[in-house]
C-alpha cells in the first residue's frame, strides 16, 4: 500500500509546485505590458519581480523548522491559501505599491512546497529512488513556468492581464484541495513529541555540516543568474529581435520546457551512478555556456534560431537540481526539511537582487548584452563554489 501510496504523494507535489512556476514565471512575460502600458522602468519591473523572492527567500529557513516540527501537510495548507489570496490581490492591484506588496505575499505562499515536498520525498521514497522523485516534482516547475510564460501574454491579449493574472487562482484552489485530502505522513515518521524534541536547535546542527556552504554559495550565484536571465528574456526577444509579445513567451516558455525532461533524467541518472557531483557539475559549466550564447550570440539570431537555442538550454541545466537531493544526503532525516529550506533560502538570495541589478543596467545602457553578460558572470562564481561541492557519504545516504 506504502509503494503505491507515495505515487500519489509525489503527484500532489508535482501540482503544487507547478503553482509556485506558474505565479513566479507567469509575470516575466507580462513585463513588456508594464513598461509599455503602465510607463515602469525595466528597474521598477525587475522590483516587482524580485518582490515575490524577497519573502520566499527569508521563509524557508522558518518554513524548514516548522515543516520537520509539525509535519508538511499543514504548512502546506496555509501557505497555498497565501498564494491564492495574493494572486488575487495582484490582479486587482492598481498601484506600483500594491503590486509590489500583493507579489510579496504570493512570493511567501510560494515557500512552502519544495521543503514539505522534499520532506515528504525523504519518508515516502528510499534512497536509491529519491533523485527521480525529486526531478519529477522539479518537472512540475517547468511545466508550470512553461505554462505560465506561454499562456499568460496569450489571456493577457485577449483578456487584459487582470483577468489572466486572475485565472491562475484556479489551479491553486484545486491544489488546495488535493493536499487536504491526499497528503499524509507516513505511518511511523509522524512528528510525534519526541521528535519536536529533536527537532529544536536543528538550525545550528545544519549550519555545523561543513558540506552545507560551498554548495549554498553554488546555488545563490546559479539560480541567482538564471532567474535574472529569464525574468528578462522575454522583454530581450521583444526589443531585441523584434518578436510578437507572444512569441516571445513561447521561445522563454521553450527554455521551461526542456527542464521538463531534465530535471527527471538528470535525477535517474544521478540515481543510476550512484553519484549525484558529475550530474550536478555538467549542468552547472553547461548554464555558463548558454548565458554567454544569450549575451554573445543570441542578438544575431532569428526565431528559430533562438527557439533551439532555449530548448537546448532547457534539457542541458537539469542537473542543477540535485544540489537539492544532496543537501538532504547530508543531514540525518529529522533534520532533512531544515537543511532542504536553508539551501532552497539562499537559493533565492541572489534573485531577491540581480533582476533589479540587470534591469538597471537596461535602463542605462539600453543593452540586454550588458545585463546578460553580467548574469554570466555571477554564474562564474557559481562554477567555482560548484567544484568544492562533495559527494555524501554513503552513511550519510543511507540515513546513518
Amino acid at each position: 500500500m506504502a509503494v503505491r501510496y507515495r505515487w500519489a504523494i509525489l503527484a500532489v507535489t508535482i501540482v503544487a509546485f507547478m503553482q509556485t512556476h506558474l505565479h513566479r514565471l507567469g509575470f516575466a512575460a507580462l513585463i513588456p505590458i508594464f513598461v509599455a502600458d503602465l510607463g515602469l522602468s525595466y528597474a521598477a519591473a525587475g522590483t516587482i519581480q524580485t518582490a515575490y523572492f524577497w519573502t520566499y527567500a527569508l521563509a524557508q529557513v522558518p518554513v524548514g523548522l516548522l515543516t520537520d516540527r509539525w509535519g508538511a501537510r499543514r504548512v502546506m495548507l496555509v501557505c497555498t491559501t497565501l498564494l491564492t489570496l495574493g494572486g488575487l490581490a495582484f490582479a486587482s492591484s492598481t498601484t506600483w505599491v500594491a503590486l509590489l506588496f500583493s507579489r510579496m505575499v504570493v512570493g511567501l505562499g510560494a515557500a512552502a512546497v519544495w521543503v514539505p515536498g522534499m520532506l515528504l520525498i525523504t519518508q515516502w521514497f528510499p534512497v536509491a529512488e529519491r533523485g527521480r522523485a525529486a526531478g519529477l516534482m522539479s518537472a512540475g516547475g517547468g511545466i508550470g513556468g512553461t505554462l505560465g510564460l506561454i499562456l499568460v501574454p496569450v489571456l493577457a491579449d485577449a483578456l487584459g492581464w487582470r483577468v489572466a493574472y486572475g485565472l491562475m487562482a484556479a489551479p491553486a484552489l484545486l491544489t488546495l484541495l488535493l493536499i487536504a485530502t491526499i497528503i499524509r505522513t507516513r505511518p511511523g515518521v509522524a512528528a510525534t513529541a519526541p521528535a519536536r524534541r529533536a527537532a529544536k536547535g536543528s538550525f545550528r546542527r545544519v549550519l555545523a555540516v561543513r558540506a552545507m556552504w560551498p554548495l549554498n554559495i553554488n546555488v545563490i550565484f546559479s539560480y541567482g543568474g538564471y532567474f535574472s536571465f529569464i525574468t528578462f528574456l522575454p522583454s530581450f526577444l521583444v526589443r531585441g529581435l523584434g518578436l510578437t509579445q507572444g512569441q516571445a513567451g513561447v521561445v522563454t516558455g521553450l527554455v521551461t520546457a526542456g527542464t521538463i525532461v531534465s530535471w527527471p533524467l538528470a535525477g535517474m541518472l544521478s540515481d543510476r551512478l550512484g553519484r549525484r557531483r558529475p550530474v550536478f557539475l555538467f549542468s552547472q559549466f553547461a548554464s555558463l555556456l548558454a548565458l554567454l550564447v544569450y549575451a554573445l550570440v543570441a542578438p544575431h539570431m532569428g526565431l528559430v534560431t533562438v527557439g533551439v537555442t532555449s530548448f537546448m538550454t532547457g534539457l542541458l541545466v537539469g542537473g542543477l537540481i540535485l544540489p537539492f537531493v544532496m543537501v538532504v544526503d547530508y543531514v540525518p532525516r529529522e533534520l532533512a526539511a531544515t537543511a532542504a529550506g536553508l539551501t532552497n533560502g539562499a537559493c533565492f538570495l541572489g534573485a531577491m537582487v540581480l533582476p533589479i541589478v540587470l534591469g538597471r543596467i537596461v535602463d542605462v545602457t539600453g543593452s540586454f548584452t550588458a545585463a546578460f553578460l553580467v548574469a554570466s558572470a555571477v554564474q562564474v562564481v557559481a562554477c567555482v563554489a560548484a567544484l568544492f561541492v562533495t559527494e555524501p557519504s554513503r552513511d550519510a545516504r543511507a540515513g546513518l
